[in-house]
């Protein structure tokens, strides 16, 4: 037999007895087993952040097995974010960055992406990045973008609007000055909501005018409630433009908040979506402690946030955000 093509039994590999019994599965590939092998090593400090992995030619003689199964090994613990390869260098383990909290159901709710959110956002630590790829007609940079789109299928599906129907799309970046941590924050609003424009406004104008209004929420639940608020949390890996406007390293994946905001009836009227690196960042709840019922209170009609402790209004130790 070829001994460059022999693959042994994992019996035949350099494993201890612990390791063996772990790893045995007749129905797995060698180069699975190896990836598992050397995940256990990462995971238990074997190897720690910063250290490079042996040689392909190393653990190829190490397991007994070939340089492409070596390979293939590697590259699914570059997938899994473990590793990371530096042509003519080697790989090396992935260091564990300190992670961060954003604080999710906290009262009241900011509107995010509004201009009145700037002084906010400056004491809890952020500066407004420009848009990429934006001027306006002077040639100045422009910090954020309040436009008519149309809805792809996922955030039509959210909205419960059909694919391409029209939403107002406002849109922001954000860096944390402490951090560096980039954070993109957009809001997608049913346009039919807003209130009549005035006799004097048509057209874009109108809408325009009406979503640049100070109370922003005020304006498009008035008349709708009680509303109600939802929050999902999901992650997964960024298309390329995202990776670019949040100077996401390659393999890490994106984050994604959503608060939607619902009318009486349960229609969505607006969502608030934030991405930020998932490696970074992760997802906390506010604490909600009910207090005695008020004399007359109405769920029905009265929010039921009006219950809660309220919490710290401003981000602390390592949350940064508050949504």
């Amino acid at each position: 037999m070829d001994g460059s093509n022999y693959e042994p039994d994992i019996g035949d590999l350099d494993l201890s007895a612990e390791e063996q019994e772990r790893l045995a599965d007749s129905q797995r590939p060698l180069w699975e087993i190896i990836a598992a092998s050397l995940r256990a090593d990462i995971l238990e400090a074997r190897y720690t952040p910063g250290a490079p992995l042996p040689s392909e030619t190393a653990l190829s003689a190490r397991y007994s097995v070939s340089r492409p199964t070596v390979r293939d090994a590697v590259k699914a613990l570059v997938g899994e974010g473990l590793v990371s390869v530096a042509r003519g260098r080697g790989t090396f383990v992935r260091a564990v960055p300190d992670r961060h909290a954003i604080l999710l159901g906290t009262w009241p709710r900011h509107d995010i992406t509004d201009p009145e959110f700037i002084p906010t956002a400056r004491q809890w630590g952020w500066t407004q990045l420009p848009a990429p790829h934006a001027d306006d007609a002077e040639g100045q940079q422009i910090y954020s973008r309040s436009e008519f789109s149309a809805a792809n299928r996922d955030i039509a599906s959210t909205l419960g609007l059909r694919t391409s129907h029209t939403v107002f799309h406002r849109s922001s970046r954000w860096r944390h000055t402490t951090t560096g941590l980039i954070i993109a924050i957009s809001s997608y609003t049913v346009p039919e909501i807003i209130p009549a424009p005035t006799t004097t406004q048509s057209g874009a104008e109108a809408f325009v005018h009406a979503f640049d209004q100070p109370l922003f929420y005020e304006t498009i639940t008035n008349g709708r409630g009680p509303t109600t608020w939802e929050t999902t949390v999901t992650a997964r890996m960024p298309y390329a433009d995202e990776r670019d406007l949040m100077a996401l390293s390659v393999g890490s994946p994106i984050l994604i908040i959503r608060r939607i905001l619902a009318d009486k009836d349960g229609r969505p009227l607006e969502m608030t979506e934030v991405k930020a690196d998932a490696e970074r960042f992760e997802t906390v709840y506010a604490r909600e402690n009910l207090t005695s019922v008020p004399e007359g209170f109405d769920p029905n009609i009265h929010d039921p946030e009006q219950l809660q402790d309220k919490p710290d209004p401003e981000p602390t130790g390592r949350i940064l955000f508050l949504l």
